[in-house]
C-alpha cells in the first residue's frame, strides 16, 4: 500500500493536507476520505514506529550542534540549524503514514472476525 493513500479508492493525500488534517489527530480517530467517503484510520503500529524513527535524531542534536560549530557558525546559529534539520527529518518521516479502512484495519489486532 502506498503512503498517505486511501485503500478504498486510491486517492493520495497531498503532503500538506496530510500534515494539516492527520498529523495531530488521535491515532484511533476515524475520518472520511475526501474522495469516496470511506471511513479511514491511521495504522497505529506504523505511526509508533515512525515516531521512534522520527524523534531519534533529536538525541543527536548535541552532535549536530558541535558539527556546525566546527564551521565557525556560532552556538546560536548551530543550534538553530540543527533543530531545523531535525524538524525537517521528523516531518518527512511522519508523512509516510498508512491508512486502513476503519472497519477492516489491523489496528484492533483482530484480523479474523468470526462474529
Amino acid at each position: 500500500m502506498k503512503a498517505r493513500t486511501c485503500p478504498n479508492c486510491g486517492y493520495k493525500y497531498s503532503f500538506w493536507l496530510h500534515l494539516k488534517k492527520h498529523f495531530f489527530q488521535n491515532v484511533f480517530s476515524p475520518w472520511e476520505c475526501r474522495n469516496c467517503g470511506a471511513e479511514l484510520i491511521v495504522d497505529a503500529r506504523r505511526r509508533i514506529l515512525l515516531a521512534v524513527v522520527g524523534i531519534l535524531p533529536a538525541a543527536a542534536l548535541p552532535i549536530l550542534t558541535d558539527f556546525f560549530m566546527g564551521y565557525y557558525l556560532g552556538r546560536t546559529v548551530s543550534i538553530t540549524v540543527s533543530v531545523v534539520l531535525v524538524i525537517i527529518w521528523a516531518t518527512f518521516i511522519f508523512s509516510l503514514d498508512h491508512f486502513y479502512l476503519a472497519e477492516a484495519g489491523p489496528v484492533n489486532g483482530d484480523k479474523n472476525k468470526d462474529e
